[in-house]
């Protein structure tokens, strides 16, 4: 008799026990990885000559619910984060699979500019976030690196690289995410400082300029090649700088509903039923 008349209240708590549930599965999680490798410069005619070293500069920084920090540095700006963090300078996923579940929240962000001076020079940032708590996570890495040169002929000038990145958002319920690669660059003139020739301008390469953002979650696209793009005519005798950045971002964010007011009220009810049941039970016996 007695389990007959808890039923209602029984029914009520495993209605609110779901909600809890379907919370519980919410999740977002954003990745994006970038490498930028041989950098050749190569003009039309004559050669180039270079007037001084090759200034640098990187940024790692992350936000966690408004608040996070950020580190500098030249070339190996320390990676910044919070949750369990992967070893510094690890630009593959921490969080794996097509449907990421069961890792614990983090949020990072990475980047490293390595064998500066040689034919093996590579620039590689990195930022990724898995939020499945409400709150909002963000990650970034920024780096920048300058050429100074001389042409000794009029003529333009072909930028050449390699690339390789790969990029991945994923969300269920109330999750959102966003991740993305940005790779720009200009030629400024060193005498006037105007900038003569913009990339971005040009339209940039899709190869490595992507964003992605869900709802709705999509496959993880990893791309690897090269790309060269060609300049406006420079001047002879005339010096220019060379700057190119390269950027990665990622963002979650979960907003789990909190229980309505009905679900309140049925489960305030159903723990008073049941405690009037049992203090009758008691009496009965």
């Amino acid at each position: 008799m007695h389990l007959k008349r808890l039923a209602p209240c029984l029914a009520c708590l495993a209605m609110v026990a779901g909600l809890a549930a379907s919370a519980r599965a919410d999740i977002a999680y954003g990745y994006a990885e970038q490498t930028i490798s041989k950098l050749s410069l190569t003009p039309a005619s004559g050669t180039l000559t270079f007037t001084d070293g090759v200034p640098t500069a990187t940024t790692a920084s992350y936000t966690l619910n408004g608040s996070g920090t950020s580190s500098f540095d030249k070339t190996d700006a320390k990676q910044q984060g919070a949750g369990p963090l992967p070893p510094e300078n690890t630009f593959t996923r921490t969080v794996t699979g097509s449907s990421p579940s069961g890792a614990s929240n983090l949020t990072r962000g990475d980047v490293l500019i390595s064998g500066l001076g040689t034919t093996n020079a590579m620039n590689l940032g990195v930022s990724e976030s898995f939020l499945k708590s409400s709150g909002s996570e963000t990650g970034n890495s920024e780096l920048t690196a300058s050429f100074a040169f001389t042409p000794t002929a009029t003529g333009a000038l072909t930028v050449g690289y390699t690339y390789a990145n790969d990029i991945f958002v994923a969300t269920s319920g109330s999750g959102a995410a966003t991740a993305s690669y940005n790779f720009d660059f200009v030629v400024k003139n060193n005498a006037t400082g105007l900038v003569v020739f913009d990339y971005a301008s040009t339209g940039a390469s899709g190869n490595t300029n992507l964003v992605l953002s869900a709802p709705p979650p999509g496959a993880e696209i990893i791309r690897a090649g090269t790309d060269s793009i060609t300049t406006s005519s420079l001047d002879a005798g005339t010096s220019y700088s060379l700057i190119f950045t390269d950027k990665t971002a990622s963002s979650a964010t979960v907003s789990v509903p909190e229980p309505g007011p009905m679900a309140l009220a049925g489960a305030a009810g159903a723990l008073s039923f049941l405690a009037g049941v049992v203090r009758r039970y008691r009496r009965a016996r």
